[in-house]
C-alpha cells in the first residue's frame, strides 16, 4: 500500500522508536538505523529526502518531550529528568532554569493557570479591545484595498505623519536597500516599495498601540524582526531566483505578520502571559512553540496573528495563508517548497527575535533545503 505523498514515513518511524525508548536521549543513530533494518547510508539519505536528519528529529523530540510533559498535570519531574538523559533531577532543574528562566515546577504551575478555553476567551477579549489603527496607517490600508495606492498617494499620506516618515527614512537607509535616499519619494520608490511601506505602517501601529501592555523587550525585539523580514526574504531569494517563483507581495506579508500574535499572547492582561515569556526564552523552535502554546493557551501563534489582523481588516488572503502555514506547523504535514522556505525564514526571524544564538539546527535545515547562502543570512540577522 502506497504512502500518502505528504506522509513523512521515516521521520514518523524514528519518532516512534524514540517514544518507545525509556531513554530517548541515549538512542544512537546506529541503533535507530539497525532497528529499522537499514544501512547508515540509506538511513541518512532517506531522512534527507524528508528534509531532516536524525539529530534534528532527536533534538526536537527531546525538547518537545520536556515541555509537553510539563504542560500536563501528572508529569513526574524526577522521571522526566532521567528520561531526558540527566543523572539527577537537580541537574535537569539547573539546565531548565538556565534555558527557560524559571524552574520546571514553576513552568508547570504557570501552564495550569486557568483552562486553555478560558485563556482563549480572554485573548479574544483583549484582541477585540485593541484600539483602531492610526489615521495614516488606516488610509494606506484602505487605499491599497481599493486599488488606489500609487506612489504619489503614498507620499501624500505618510508626509502628514512626521514620526512614521522619519521611521521609513531610517529603514530605507539600511545598506541592503541601496544608497541612502534623499527624500521620501526615493525611500519608497527605490528602496522600500509601496507594499513594504504598508506592512511597516501596520507593524509600527501595532507596536505603538501595545507598547504599554506588552513586555518592552518583546515589543522591541520582535518589532525589529518583523521589520527585518523583507531584507531576509530578499537575501534568501537571490540565489533561488530561477528555481522558486514566489508571490513576493504575499510572502513578504506572511514573513512580516506571521509572528505578530506573540504580542497578543504576551499581553500583560492574558492569563498565561508569564508562561509565554518563559516559553519564548526556552523553546528554540518556532514550530514547537506554536504547538505547545496552542495546548496551553487555546490558540497558536499563527492563529493569534490571524485574529489580530482580521480585527484590523487586513487582507483575507494573508489570513488564509497564515492558516495554511499553521496547519503545516501544527501537524507536521509535508509541504511544498515555497511553504518550506517560508517556514524556514520564520524560524530564522524567531531565532533572531528570541536571541537564540545556537543556529546549528537552522544551518542543517538550510543544507537540507538546498539554501547555499546561510552564512549570508546568518550575518544579516546577527549584525542587524
Amino acid at each position: 500500500m502506497k504512502s500518502a505523498p505528504n506522509t513523512l514515513v521515516l521521520t514518523e518511524a524514528v519518532n516512534k522508536l524514540l517514544e518507545a525508548n525509556d531513554l530517548p536521549a541515549a538512542l544512537t543513530i546506529e541503533q535507530c538505523a539497525s532497528a529499522l533494518a537499514m544501512s547508515m547510508t540509506s538511513f541518512r539519505r532517506k531522512l534527507a529526502q524528508e528534509d531532516t536528519s536524525y539529530k534534528l528529529i532527536q533534538n526536537k523530540f527531546i525538547n518537545e518531550l520536556s515541555v509537553q510533559a510539563l504542560l500536563t498535570k501528572h508529569a513526574n519531574i524526577d522521571q522526566l529528568a532521567i528520561k531526558l538523559g540527566y543523572s539527577e533531577r537537580a541537574t535537569f532543574e539547573r539546565a531548565f532554569r538556565q534555558k527557560f528562566g524559571t524552574t520546571a515546577s514553576k513552568f508547570r504551575e504557570l501552564s495550569l493557570v486557568n483552562s486553555a478555553e478560558n485563556s482563549y476567551q480572554k485573548l479574544s477579549e483583549i484582541a477585540e479591545n485593541i484600539p483602531p489603527m492610526p489615521k495614516s496607517c488606516r488610509q494606506l490600508v484602505e487605499e491599497k484595498d481599493n486599488g488606489n495606492l500609487d506612489l504619489p498617494r503614498v507620499i501624500e499620506i505618510i508626509s502628514q505623519d512626521v514620526i512614521f516618515s522619519g521611521r521609513l527614512m531610517g529603514q530605507a537607509s539600511k545598506a541592503i536597500y541601496g544608497r541612502t535616499p534623499k527624500n521620501l519619494t526615493e525611500a519608497v520608490s527605490r528602496n522600500l516599495g509601496v507594499d513594504t511601506v504598508v506592512n511597516f505602517a501596520i507593524v509600527y501601529a501595532m507596536r505603538d498601540t501595545l507598547q504599554n501592555d506588552v513586555n518592552e523587550k518583546i515589543i522591541e525585539q520582535y518589532s525589529r524582526a518583523f521589520l527585518l523580514a523583507p531584507k531576509l526574504f530578499q537575501c534568501l531569494r537571490k540565489p533561488l531566483r530561477n528555481e522558486v517563483k514566489f508571490d513576493i507581495a504575499i510572502t513578504e506579508q506572511v514573513l512580516v505578520f506571521a509572528l505578530l500574535g506573540i504580542f497578543l499572547l504576551s499581553h500583560k492582561a492574558a492569563y498565561k502571559h508569564e508562561l509565554m515569556l518563559h516559553s519564548l526564552k526556552g523553546i528554540d523552535d518556532v514550530h514547537s512553540l506554536n504547538r505547545h502554546i496552542k495546548v496551553a493557551m487555546g490558540i497558536s501563534i499563527f492563529s493569534a496573528s490571524s485574529l489580530m489582523l482580521s480585527l484590523w481588516h487586513i487582507d483575507a488572503t494573508l489570513v488564509k495563508q497564515l492558516n495554511n502555514l499553521d496547519n503545516i506547523s501544527q501537524f507536521g504535514i509535508k509541504s511544498g517548497r515555497q511553504d518550506e522556505l517560508t517556514l524556514f525564514m520564520l524560524s530564522c526571524l524567531y531565532a533572531y527575535a528570541a536571541k537564540h544564538n545556537d543556529v546549528d539546527a537552522l544551518k542543517q535545515k538550510a543544507e537540507l533545503l538546498g539554501i547555499n547562502n546561510f552564512v549570508e543570512l546568518d550575518e544579516l540577522l546577527s549584525t542587524a
